[in-house]
Order: structure tokens, then sequence, then C-alpha cells
């Protein structure tokens, strides 16, 4: 998993770490071919000496990982013309850290006209969640399905996927296998669903929650991590 795994013989930080240890650590990932730890490792060092404490200080409680289950976003069923298809939402947990929620939709082969409207045509749905930390984005779980609708109609879902990345050293993810299934009517949703569970190490702390994300013929519907 990414918050075990070692490279360039660089081992993991433990639950108490040095800003040199972190920045080996990052930098040992991205010489084994991890394309974000770079990035991560550029915005860490951008940070003062202050808040590069504060950083670490944070990430190595372990309580941290359980920031995803205060980031709960749900939407309603209830029909409308247009649902909102993309947009993130943040919501604050303590100085320097913060969950960001991200939701995205799309047509997988968009179409134009008025034949269009009628015929079959692929979408997907995705809802995403990023722990913040002093603006660094350092754990993200998403969670997408994929499906076809004919007008209003939900026809068909296809395998839905889930997606993680975590620069929490400490911390482990793993995700059960992916479920999908179609909703019964009126709501006739498309919907994927995962469940995350989070160990740190050394037996100090673990969580799991259900990440679920359903979309129909307007795009992405609703979502949550809970």
């Amino acid at each position: 998993m990414p918050g075990t795994a070692t490279a360039g013989g660089v081992q993991p930080p433990g639950p108490t770490t040095t800003a040199a240890n972190y920045v080996a650590y990052l930098e040992g990932r991205a010489q084994a071919g991890d394309a974000e730890a770079a990035g991560i490792s550029t915005q860490f060092q951008a940070l003062s000496f202050e808040d590069q404490f504060r950083f670490l200080t944070l990430i190595s409680d372990s309580k941290t990982t359980q920031a995803y289950t205060q980031a709960v976003s749900e939407v309603g069923d209830e029909v409308a013309d247009t649902l909102p298809s993309s947009g993130a939402s943040t919501k604050v947990l303590g100085v320097g850290h913060e969950v960001e929620t991200v939701l995205e939709s799309g047509e997988s082969t968009p179409q134009e006209g008025m034949a269009a409207k009628a015929a079959a045509k692929d979408m997907w749905a995705s809802y995403t969640v990023y722990d913040k930390v002093f603006g660094i984005k350092v754990t993200k779980v998403s969670v997408r399905t994929n499906y076809q609708v004919k007008g209003t109609d939900t026809t068909k879902v296809y395998p839905g996927s889930a997606s993680h990345y975590n620069y929490v050293p400490a911390a482990s993810f793993e995700a059960s296998p992916v479920k999908e299934w179609i909703s019964s009517p009126p709501a006739d949703n498309a919907q994927t669903e995962t469940t995350w569970t989070a160990k740190w190490t050394g037996g100090l702390g673990s969580w799991s929650a259900r990440e679920r994300v359903w979309g129909d013929y307007r795009g992405f519907v609703g979502g949550y991590l809970k």
C-alpha cells in the first residue's frame, strides 16, 4: 500500500518524524516512479519552518486519518432538470487542516443534436475526498460509477472503480471489492460503492468508512463517505 511502501532503501518515517526524513521518504517514492510524491515534496519544502513542524505534528497523529469520516456530503434524489455536475467544497477541521470534496461527472462519448438525446449514451460520475494539511493533499480516496442511459432512464451499469493515494507514512489504506447496481425507480440511479479501511502502524488506530457515488441522465446526483 502507498502508506507502507519503501523505495530507494528509504524506510517510511514512523508516527514521529523530522522534515528531513519526510522529504527523504517522498523523494525515495518519487525515484521509484511515484508521480505524486515529487509534487508533495516540493509543496512541503515550500512551507515555512513553523508550518513544516505543524504539518508533521498533524500527520503524526493517528486521528488525522479519521478526517474523512467528517466528509459526509449528499445530494438528494429529487427530480430536477439539473444537478451539480462538478464542483468542490472544503470543510475546515482545525488550523492548517481541511477536508476537500470534489464532485465530477460527464459523458464518456459526448454526442450532439436532437438524435443524440434519444440515443443510449455512456456516462460517469465520481466522488473524491482529499485530506489537506497546510494546503497539501496528503491523502485521497475516490469512487467512480460508469453507466449507460437512454433518455431519462438508466439502462446499464458498468464496472465501477475505487482509487487512492496516501502520503501519511504511518497510515495505510485498502478498499473492499467495488459493488455497483441500479437503484429502484423512481430514483433510477447507477450506484458504485466501496468500503475503505485505514490502519495505523503499530496498532495505534484504525477506522472504516463506506464511500458511495450515484448518477443518472443528469450526471452526478449524490455521494458520501461515512
